[in-house]
């Protein structure tokens, strides 16, 4: 029983929403309908349904019979932002637009009077301060007595449907706009009674009307009783389905000719039938005089195109009309076997597509180009095309030039800036740029790249005893047998007398110039007949390597020199690597491993960690931890100063477990101290995923910390994808098993398999900051980090971009669908402290967990 004796109303009412309640809505039900009045009691009542409100997917509004709300559902709750307790009474109205507020509470103030149903629609400001545009049904509900207890009302976005409502009208004006605008006259006319549906401005004026007042009236009303006559025909066709032009004299408004371009485009339904027509009409007056001057002047071109040594040729749509002698005598074709044929016959396939897009498009400025003569011959030339009229009819004019002279001395030139003379070998010049590019691959790649200085032994001697042509002879073939010893990816160049300089890229290994070095030493050193005795030279080889001696051309070039000449010390006929940088290099890592130890042993490492957010909210999903070395002046090392080395001298383990645990406890211990449960990613090296017992440590690092596995994300690079597949697939099950999550790293710059990412179970891929630095202003790298995107969308996986820094980088992975996010834009990486200083700001802020992701 209710305080005031009234008998609570049944649960019957509980059938008109099923559960679950996709889509249902209040709309259809009468405020007589007698099913409402057993729901009195929730209306009268709220809060003891509201469990069952709070399910229903709609936003549900409820007033109490004062007209003061009373109740809303949490799905308004989510949607507006706004609790129940400031939607009491008429607060509710505070989110409804300041445009739509008067007119939705003058509604709903005169549907209380009249205790009738209430709808509107009008825009409700949402959570995130927009407002979408909503549809609000009420019904009033009585008790069994007929007394009103309330109004149950339910809201239901139709933003989109208004949105398209509005561009409808936009696209209705902006056709109008462009139909008033376009200089010719357009109308349209329905297919079975011929009146007018449609006309511009210009049209409807033409014929003394508005735009308005033409509307209905029929194709004989509009032109009169001869114009009709004139093009009845041309109505007739258009009804069959037929596109019709055709041209006709007209008298204008004082009294002169003019002519007329008119166009009939039918309008065919689905079943054939022609449902309506329009009419463009163009005064084509200007052309048909200008028409008449072009053919007083063809006389004149004819007698210009036979006196010229240029070929020109009239062709219409690709084929050949009409030509000149010079053509011919280019050609060996005479005047009947050319013309009437298609210009695409005398082209080389491979230059068709260019030639016939610019006679499609009209294009005037001369172009290099190439034609087969009629003995096959295939003839350099310099095209340039006109479009005019000729003979009465609209064509292409195109002058062609023979430039096989020109060709030949632009080739000799260019060969000669960049290429020795005597052996035919890339120059200095050449080998510069060549090297420069080799050089930026390498850096992108990560690749060694190899400098061979090679210089003849004794070749002073046999210049001096049988003269330079028996030396000049004896380059060529040096400069042969250096050739066929590399592969097509390497560069040879003489750089001056009897020396040589080889580049070899994309090495994986130092070593392997070696064996190209030993290669080179038996080759050269082969005995060559010369004047009937056999002559003998040796090379002395000097090797540079990059990045290990050097990153400049200028520094390899100079260091294999100076080895070179190490190499002539050492006996001559043998090969000497550069090693003032080795000796560097060897005492640098000796020092840096000894250092490496001790900080290990005295754990004097410390984490960094930068927060992972959502690109569409900015929400934090999780952190990364990134080691660093602190120094003695208060600088850090970054990882690559001392990860290599770690992993050369064996010390990545102790270092790898040391991040993790720590990682791990810093982890639980921002939980325990109540800050959001967020995942930690940690980086392994390829060597620690080699281990066997990897899962046994990763386990035992959450168990000593208490950290729950799913808070730990595990990050792997894309090169370990393609070693040992079988081997990481055991061990990132065994990870996934634990419920570590695993990410892939620096994605897009390895060459991993997509069958291999299919294979394992891997939930985010990190888009390398090498493609992100430079959108959205590179195309490449827009094209890779898209391609990315939809790869990891389509695959189901997470994807997440390194190093975002600028706005514009974040619109476009915002545009293009990424997921989440990491750089200086949202904040850098920060030691323990002051991130949990800087979660503890977001506390107010939307943070998701792992929970709630």
């Amino acid at each position: 029983m209710h305080p005031d004796g009234r008998q609570p109303p049944s649960d019957a009412w509980l059938a008109l929403f099923p559960s679950p309640l996709p889509g249902a809505s209040l709309q259809g039900l009468k405020p007589t309908d007698p099913k409402l009045r057993d729901i009195s009691g929730a209306v009268d009542d709220p809060s003891s349904h509201a469990a069952f409100f709070n399910a229903f997917p709609s936003l549900v509004w409820i007033a109490d019979a004062q007209g003061g709300c009373s109740f809303v559902n949490q799905a308004w709750e989510d949607y507006t932002g706004r609790q129940l307790e400031n939607e009491l009474g008429v607060r509710w109205l505070e989110s409804v637009h300041d445009e739509d507020r008067a007119d939705v509470d003058g509604v709903w103030q005169e549907a209380l009077g009249f205790r009738r149903a209430f709808e509107a629609e009008y825009r409700l400001r949402r959570a995130d301060g927009l407002y979408g545009w909503i549809h609000h049904a009420a019904v009033p509900i009585h008790d069994e007595t007929g007394r009103l207890a309330g109004f149950l009302g339910t809201c239901h976005d139709i933003t989109e449907r208004r949105d398209a409502e509005l561009d409808a009208r936009a696209k209705e004006r902006t056709i109008r706009v462009l139909a008033d605008n376009v200089p010719a006259l357009i109308a349209s006319y329905d297919g079975a009674t011929l009146q007018c549906r449609f006309a511009n401005n210009a049209y409807a004026r033409t014929w003394g009307y508005t735009v308005d007042s033409i509307l209905g009236k029929t194709v004989r009303e509009v032109i009169g009783e001869a114009g009709y006559a004139a093009i009845s025909p041309y109505i007739q066709r258009v009804l069959k389905g037929e596109t019709v032009v055709y041209e006709r004299p007209i008298r204008d408004s004082e009294g002169g000719e003019r002519i007329i371009e008119a166009t009939l485009l039918p309008q065919i339904d689905e079943a054939g039938r022609t449902i309506a027509a329009t009419v463009m009409i163009n005064d084509i007056t200007r052309h048909r005089m200008a028409e008449q001057s072009v053919r007083e002047s063809e006389e004149r071109l004819r007698k210009f195109a036979d006196a010229t040594d240029e070929g020109i040729i009239f062709h219409d749509r690709g084929v050949l009309s009409d030509c000149n002698p010079a053509i011919l005598r280019l050609t060996g074709y005479t005047y009947d076997e050319i013309v009437g044929t298609e210009i695409a016959r005398y082209i080389p396939p491979e230059l068709q597509e260019t030639v016939m897009n610019n006679v499609r498009m009209g294009y005037e400025r001369p172009y290099e180009s190439a034609i087969n003569a009629k003995d096959g011959t295939r003839i350099p030339v310099e095209l340039e095309g006109r479009v005019m009229p000729y003979k009465g009819k609209t064509y292409r004019m195109t002058a062609i030039r023979d430039i096989r002279d020109r060709k030949e001395a632009e080739a000799r030139i260019q060969f000669l800036a960049h290429h020795d003379t005597l052996t035919g070998l890339p120059n200095r010049a050449l080998l510069m740029d060549r090297l420069e590019f080799i050089l930026a691959a390498a850096q992108r790649r990560g690749n060694f790249v190899a400098i061979l200085f090679i210089d003849l032994d004794n070749f002073k001697t046999v210049n001096d005893s049988l003269g330079h042509a028996a030396g000049d002879a004896l380059l060529r073939v040096v400069a042969n047998r250096i050739e066929d010893a590399l592969r097509s990816a390497d560069v040879v160049s003489r750089l001056g007398g009897d020396e040589f300089l080889v580049v070899l890229p994309e090495l994986e290994h130092e070593q392997d110039a070696v064996m190209v070095a030993e290669k080179l030493i038996a080759s050269v050193s082969e005995t060559v007949p010369m004047e009937g005795q056999s002559l003998s030279v040796s090379p002395s080889i000097g090797i540079s390597l990059y990045p290990r001696d050097g990153t400049t051309v200028e520094a390899l070039i100079k260091n294999a020199d100076a080895a070179m000449y190490l190499a002539k010390e050492r006996g001559r006929s043998n090969y000497q690597f550069f090693n003032e940088r080795l000796s560097q290099a060897a005492f640098h890592a000796l020092t840096m491993e000894t250092r490496l130890r001790e900080a290990i042993k005295h754990e004097q490492f410390t984490l960094h960690y930068q927060p992972q957010v959502r690109v569409d909210t900015g929400a934090v999903t999780g952190l990364e931890a990134l080691i660093r070395w602190p120094q003695e002046d208060g600088s850090f090392l970054e990882p690559k100063e001392f990860i290599p080395i770690a992993e050369q001298r064996g010390l990545i383990m102790a270092i790898g477990t040391w991040v993790l645990r720590q990682a791990c406890r810093q982890n639980r211990l921002w939980q325990v101290s109540g800050l959001p449960k967020l995942p930690i990613a940690v980086n392994l090296s390829a060597i620690q995923f080699k281990q066997k017992n990897l899962v046994d440590v990763v386990e035992r690092a959450l168990e000593e910390s208490g950290l729950e596995a799913q808070y730990l994300e595990v990050e792997l690079t894309e090169s370990m994808l393609l070693e040992d597949t079988t081997g990481i697939a055991r061990t990132l099950e065994g990870l996934k098993a634990l419920g570590v999550k695993l990410a892939i790293d620096d994605f897009g710059t390895g060459h991993s398999s997509l069958m291999h990412l299919k294979r394992l179970p891997i939930d985010k891929l990190k888009i390398d900051r090498t493609f992100v630095q430079d959108v959205p202003g590179d195309p490449d790298d827009v094209a890779i980090t898209a391609a990315i995107i939809d790869l990891a969308r389509n695959m189901g996986i997470t994807s997440i971009a390194e190093g975002v820094e600028k706005p514009e980088q974040l619109a476009f992975l915002r545009a293009r669908g990424c997921e989440q996010m990491q750089g200086f834009l949202v904040s850098e990486a920060l030691a323990a402290e002051p991130m949990a200083r800087w979660l503890a700001r977001r506390r107010g802020e939307p943070l998701t967990s792992v929970q709630s992701a």
